[in-house]
């Protein structure tokens, strides 16, 4: 009988059965989309805020912070 052990190219790990290294490559992909969407969520607010906060200021104007 054929030992049917994969490597995953993930982490170099051994698989004894080809369907665990395919949910896994497909979970790992899952969640790489995942976190690129949750990404480019956050990077699309923070521009936004950062523009809103740019147009609300009165030109010609500078804000400085000090503590006493």
């Amino acid at each position: 009988m054929m030992n049917s052990r994969r490597i995953c190219p993930a982490d170099g790990s051994q698989y004894k059965d080809s369907a665990v290294g395919l949910v896994f490559m497909e979970s790992a992909a899952g969640l790489a989309m995942e976190m690129s969407k949750v990404e480019s969520a956050v990077r699309n607010q923070a521009e936004a805020k950062l523009n809103q906060l740019e147009h609300s200021k009165p030109a010609g104007t500078m804000t400085t912070s000090f503590k006493r």
